[in-house]
């Protein structure tokens, strides 16, 4: 088999499923294991898809819709959400990123303080919050219907006038090539502010998105950074991160 066709097949069986392994795939094309190894060296240089240990993943165009996100590994995500509600007190200002993690976090936020001064772009947290708040501010943009939340550079501008004790941010995906990315650039530079305008910014990222890799790349961290995670890093991704400002907590 020509190594074209094996591409295209590797190709195919990763856009079908998370991951597949080395082994799966020499079984599917009846080469060697230093072949298949080869070809996703190949594809992964021309950003096809992303390799990993023993195996390979896709890169995502797209993140997929709110509404499927809410409904993916919400364990995790409490879990999460009960760490940053025990590590923010009573009081604090916080900037509060859009996503399906962060919504969480609001939520566990919501149950047990008050008095919080919040800055979010998402339309639902603004609501979730608004009990627990003092004062709650909603960044001012383009609506991205598909998120419930403000984009664009209306939202830098406002947010820009803010700091706060704390931020909670979401990102499309932690990868030891890629490290964080995410999927749209309004988004990345968004929550690249959003962790600039904080004292201790927190990143949020639930274990489906480890080795996920989304088109954007993002800045480097423009401070120190607290990774709060579900489970625990892939050794190929906690090593990436070794040389990065971010320390990484386990929920």
């Amino acid at each position: 088999m020509l190594a074209p066709e094996r591409h295209a097949i590797i190709l195919e069986e990763v856009s079908r499923q998370p991951a597949v392994s080395i082994r799966s795939l020499t079984e599917r094309l009846g080469v060697s294991r230093e072949t298949v190894r080869k070809d996703i060296e190949q594809l992964a240089l021309e950003n096809k898809l992303h390799q990993v240990r023993g195996g390979a993943t896709s890169i995502r165009r797209r993140e997929p819709p709110m509404a499927d996100r809410a409904q993916t590994n919400p364990q995790g995500k409490e879990r999460i959400g009960a760490y940053v509600a025990s590590v923010i007190p009573d009081g604090a200002s916080v900037i509060i990123d859009s996503g399906s993690t962060t919504v969480a976090a609001a939520q566990a936020l919501a149950a047990v303080r008050q008095n919080l001064t919040i800055y979010t772009n998402d339309l639902a947290i603004a609501s979730v919050l608004a009990p627990a708040a003092a004062e709650v501010t909603l960044l001012g943009g383009r609506l991205d219907f598909s998120e419930n939340a403000t984009l664009g550079l209306d939202t830098l501008d406002h947010l820009s006038r803010y700091n706060a004790e704390y931020a909670l941010i979401g990102v499309g995906g932690v990868s030891s090539r890629a490290l964080f990315t995410d999927f749209s650039l309004e988004g990345a530079n968004l929550r690249h502010m959003m962790m600039q305008r904080a004292q201790r910014p927190l990143i949020l990222a639930d274990s489906r998105k480890f080795d996920m890799v989304g088109p954007i790349v993002m800045k480097p961290l423009p401070v120190k950074a607290t990774l709060v995670v579900d489970e625990e890093l892939p050794n190929s991704i906690a090593g990436a991160l070794q040389s990065q400002p971010v320390d990484i907590v386990k929920a």
